[in-house]
């Protein structure tokens, strides 16, 4: 059994005690070696940080009023800019994914975590990976999020997907934000619009699983709780549930960076489902003192959410509100995802209806600030589009970039190639001559070998992607004991 206990500033925020043992000691902060991947290109001065720019002043802004509101109308370009690179995290997760069923490692990232947003072709992109994470499908209560390969004696485990990782800013970008920013970012689904008709809609007490609460009554979606601390001892890379591998490479990250008296943050992306994980973790992270260093200083916590469904109940709701976490939805008018689940009992219903039903496990509601985009607005977009179309991140991220306000004029702002909108969709109209789904690998992934023959290469280096050892040792100095 694993038991979290929580060390003495998980209690500084302002809210009722609960009842978490807190460790004999704080030895668990004194994690000054042992790194998932190596942090080459980090900062190694204990020097603070020259700010470059504005961007670190409309942050703290939105840190103290502890919403988006005051950027959103009209739409402030240096938001949209973090909205775009948030939004350009979360697609990372899907292109860098191996779900080719035909692949001896589907389930797995097919990009080294040291290489992995230039091989992406996101050069000079100001992040470097420090941990991917990992995820375990025990419960199969959301079946049609996990992929596997046909090979059953293959490599890699038909149970266990990579589902996301962490990364950190590098020094210019840090310069540039006024914070060493940590970000975490999470994979939807790469699968058609199904999973959501599959899902196993109630809801379940986080305390259920393990996970700090001060209220029994918090409840989130079971498939999403699930999918954040299932395992499979079995195997290396599911050892650990994915909140196991994150809490864990949270606390490495903060207590370098807090011995070096640098400003942190932490923001969480996902879209679709990894919506789902990204706000589901930030309460975990929040609820569990983590985002409060040894100075008893804070770090902002913020989750860029795109196309999320709803997560949890009106306790978690206001729970995580009153945690601090900013939440900025984003979000396809004609999308039918952010509806559900909660189809009929959601924060939209009358208080009476509220107060009456809310102890159901079927009443859910939605967090944070929300930007609604309307496809139908971009006059480069067809009118009518399928619903993983209007789904699709790519579109929501062109929406984003044409967004200046309510009542204005959509207008492309950033750059962003409106090719990007058939990568995987028909989603641009014809008349500029985008072919659908225009994005391939290279013959499938397929190599000629010297003797001729066509065959899938083997992955080089799979075992440098998580090293189960290090986790553990994270894992105990974090006081989580096995």
């Amino acid at each position: 059994m694993i038991k979290l206990n929580l060390p003495f500033h998980a209690y500084r925020h302002n809210k009722p005690p609960t009842k978490i043992s807190t460790p004999n000691n704080r030895s668990w902060r004194l994690l000054k070696r042992d790194r998932s991947f190596p942090l080459t290109s980090m900062a190694t001065t204990t020097k603070p940080m020259k700010k470059t720019s504005s961007l670190h002043q409309k942050w703290k802004g939105t840190k103290d009023q502890n919403d988006f509101s005051s950027l959103l109308e009209p739409m402030d370009p240096l938001l949209k800019s973090e909205v775009i690179r948030y939004g350009e995290m979360a697609q990372a997760c899907y292109e860098s994914f191996d779900n080719d069923p035909y692949s001896k490692y589907c389930g797995s990232c097919k990009v080294p975590p040291k290489n992995f947003f230039q091989d992406l072709g996101m050069n000079d992109f100001g992040y470097d990976i420090t941990s991917y994470i990992y995820s375990s499908n025990t419960s199969n209560l959301v079946p049609k999020f996990f992929t596997k390969s046909i090979h059953s004696d293959g490599p890699w485990s038909p149970s266990v997907n990579w589902i996301g990782y962490v990364a950190v800013s590098d020094d210019e970008t840090t310069a540039r934000l006024g914070r060493r920013d940590i970000a975490i970012a999470w994979r939807g689904t790469v699968t058609k619009l199904e999973w959501y008709e599959d899902l196993m809609n109630f809801l379940k007490p986080v305390s259920a699983q393990k996970l700090a609460s001060r209220d029994p009554k918090i409840k989130v979606m079971a498939g999403f709780l699930h999918i954040y601390t299932d395992k499979d001892q079995s195997c290396m890379y599911s050892e650990f549930s994915a909140r196991e591998q994150l809490l864990a490479e949270l606390a490495r990250l903060t207590m370098i960076y807090g011995e070096k008296k640098e400003e942190i943050s932490i923001t969480i992306t996902g879209h679709s489902l990894g919506s789902a994980l990204a706000i589901l973790s930030a309460y975990d992270i929040a609820e569990s003192g983590l985002d409060i260093l040894d100075n008893m200083h804070d770090i902002p916590i913020s989750v860029m959410s795109f196309s999320g469904p709803r997560v949890g109940n009106t306790r978690f709701q206001n729970r995580l509100e009153l945690l601090g976490v900013k939440v900025l939805r984003v979000f396809n008018v004609h999308d039918k995802v952010p509806n559900v689940p909660g189809f009929f009992l959601n924060e939209y219903t009358s208080s009476l209806a509220r107060h009456i039903f809310d102890w159901t496990t079927w009443f859910y509601s939605h967090v944070g600030e929300e930007l609604a985009l309307d496809h139908t607005k971009s006059p480069f977009v067809k009118t009518k589009l399928d619903l993983p179309s209007k789904h699709n991140l790519e579109l929501l991220l062109h929406l984003v970039d044409g967004y200046h306000g309510k009542g204005t004029e959509f207008c492309l702002s950033s750059g962003r190639d409106k090719a990007l909108l058939n990568r995987d969709g028909d989603i641009l109209k014809g008349e500029y001559l985008i072919p659908p789904k225009w994005f391939q690998v290279e013959n499938k992934g397929l190599r000629k070998k010297p003797n001729g023959k066509w065959e899938l290469p083997e992955q080089k280096g799979i075992e440098d992607h998580l090293r189960p050892e290090d986790v553990e040792l994270h894992l105990r100095k974090l006081g989580l004991k096995v």
